[in-house]
């Protein structure tokens, strides 16, 4: 039995009553903090002219969240994908190297949306998409130049689409033998260019979802066991079809997952961490005029974010330097902050060149158990400042303090819904008590301050 088709069977024949009382509460906050997400996104300038362009075609049936727009359910999974990924404060997994559910609530919530389906089969499939997915990834030994956004995410939407339409394991095995070759070319080299196209990778693997159904449905099949010929060949150099199963309904990926309070790459968070330690102990001493140097040792993939330059404001969230020098120099920036007020600044970029980051092999070996980030201030005045931690803020074994996400969410949604975002976090919270996700959203539309 090859690993889609165990997955197959997991999804068709899991039920939402049967997932750990943890996982599925888990599953709500996931999905409450993407929605913050996609309706943040939505309010970038970029994302609104490519919701015109969708606009109109087809018969519409999905909302595009943060507007009063509607779309047909795979260009609303494509916009609502992109703006969920804009300000790059979707939740991720350092276990399983996924951002999974940016990948599957787009197109889940459009589909749930559509057929007017109940709360609870909407989590049930993105927790059990999540799963199978973040599985799939974990076991594959992906290339360091590939981005893993729209790569497995095409088969991590079909998995949910899948599950809402009430598939069996047959179906749901066809179509992710055809999801998995819809990837794209998802290059992480976009992050040190500064490069926007990186946020419709998850915005394609929503659409590449439906499209995936649509193609079995017309009669078209895919390889017999294309997860291991395309993670394995294409976007890996190896892939264990063992480790996809080891344990599954015992071990819960989706428990390990993080959530950001800061718009950048997680593998900066740790330093980011650090400043605002740094800054809660020397207050106004700790000045970009009055730092010599900062020395940086932390993990390999977070010494990959070291370059001290960008090109554009978007570059701004994958350099630790830029992000240091930021966060030293303006303090707390709003959550849907374009990096464009930094990237101007000649303080920050000229801080920025004077921030060393290097990998420390040990924390490497540590992670990503553990995220070991170490920062050494030395100041004009020769005095130095050292602070370290073990674990970013936000991971699973270092929770966010009680009420962050609740804010984070306001914050990220106020400019649409106003006041309302307190009941809509909360319907979100306890989306197993939603009897109509059509109406819901329906709700969420009559709210919309945004054209």
């Amino acid at each position: 039995m090859t690993a889609t088709r165990a997955l197959s069977e997991f999804i068709a024949t899991t039920r939402l009553a049967d997932l750990p009382a943890d996982v599925v509460a888990r599953g709500s906050l996931i999905l409450a903090d993407c929605v913050g997400c996609m309706v943040a996104g939505s309010g970038a300038p970029e994302v609104r002219r490519l919701l015109a362009v969708e606009a109109g075609r087809g018969e519409p049936s999905a909302s595009a969240l943060g507007t009063h727009v509607r779309l047909t359910t795979d260009a609303a999974a494509y916009v609502n994908g992109t703006a969920g990924t804009w300000h790059d404060l979707d939740e991720g997994n350092l276990s399983t190297r996924t951002h999974a559910a940016i990948q599957i609530a787009p197109a889940a919530l459009a589909e749930a949306e559509a057929r007017s389906l109940t709360g609870p089969r909407l989590l049930e499939a993105i927790i059990l998409a999540y799963e199978a997915s973040a599985r799939l990834w974990r076991a594959t030994q992906s290339r360091l130049a590939v981005h893993p956004h729209g790569t497995y995410g095409p088969l991590a939407a079909t998995f949910a689409l899948a599950k809402l339409r009430g598939d069996g394991p047959s179906a749901i095995e066809a179509a992710a033998n055809i999801a998995m070759t819809l990837g794209i070319a998802a290059s992480r080299n976009t992050l040190n260019d500064g490069a926007t196209v990186r946020n419709i990778y998850s915005g394609h693997s929503g659409r590449a979802g439906f499209q995936a159904l649509a193609l079995r449905d017309a009669g078209f099949t895919g390889e017999a066991d294309a997860a291991a010929s395309v993670l394995g060949k294409i976007y890996g150099s190896a892939f264990d079809p063992a480790a996809v199963t080891a344990d599954l309904n015992s071990t819960w990926w989706i428990r390990r997952n993080y959530f950001k309070r800061f718009p950048a790459g997680r593998y900066a968070h740790g330093a980011l961490d650090l400043v605002d330690d740094l800054a809660a102990q020397l207050g106004s001493r700790l000045a970009p005029e009055l730092i010599e140097r900062i020395d940086i040792e932390t993990f390999f993939l977070a010494a990959t974010m070291g370059q001290q330059s960008v090109r554009t404001p978007f570059g701004c969230r994958f350099s630790i330097p830029m992000l240091v020098a930021q966060r030293i120099a303006h303090g707390s920036i709003p959550l849907t902050d374009d990096g464009t007020h930094a990237f101007a600044d000649p303080a920050v970029r000229a801080l920025a060149t004077r921030v060393f980051v290097s990998e420390d092999k040990a924390a490497t070996a540590a992670y990503p158990e553990r995220q070991p980030t170490q920062m050494r201030v030395v100041m004009r005045d020769s005095r130095t400042h050292a602070v370290s931690s073990e674990r970013i803020l936000g991971e699973s074994d270092r929770p966010l303090p009680s009420g962050i996400l609740e804010a984070k969410f306001a914050a990220l949604t106020e400019a649409s819904w106003g006041d309302a975002a307190t009941t809509a976090w909360r319907d979100l919270i306890g989306i197993t008590d939603i009897p109509n996700v059509g109406r819901l959203l329906e709700g969420w539309r009559a709210i919309c301050r945004a054209t």
